[in-house]
């Protein structure tokens, strides 16, 4: 298999996996996880979080999350057995307000499985202020 046929086997693959992830499908989306996947967000508006293992992220209390999000994807890109995706996210506050962020996670994939996940969030309110 050529090196282009496997970047584009493995761009598929983080397309269809963020994909599910957008449509909510958690139970599809962490059949791509390792069980021991370890995902680190670092985010400006609730610091450093790092989750460990599926079940961990399975019970994950997401009540602070902005509801009804919006992704949209842009660069994708892949060197060996990492993935990264940057994009923009979009959704509504528990108080009413509008949410804008911006991200970009890298995906370390280990047999086919995404064995760590490194997210980098930037809530638009911590750089411009209130929307």
């Amino acid at each position: 298999m050529s090196c282009l046929s496997v970047m584009e086997d493995t761009r598929q693959l983080v397309e269809k996996i963020n994909q599910l992830f957008v449509e909510g499908n958690m139970e599809r989306f962490m059949d791509y996880l390792a069980e021991d996947v370890v995902w680190e967000m670092f985010s400006s508006s609730s610091g450093h979080t790092t989750i460990n293992g599926k079940k961990e992220l399975f019970n994950m209390d997401s009540s602070g999350m902005p509801a009804h999000m919006g992704f949209e994807f842009g660069t994708i890109v892949i060197e060996g057995n990492v993935a990264s995706v940057q994009g923009t996210s979009t959704g509504k506050l528990n108080d009413g307000g509008a949410y804008k962020g911006y991200f970009c996670d890298v995906y370390h994939f280990r047999d086919d499985k995404i064995a760590n996940i490194e997210s980098y969030i930037i809530d638009n309110r911590k750089v411009n202020g209130p929307n």
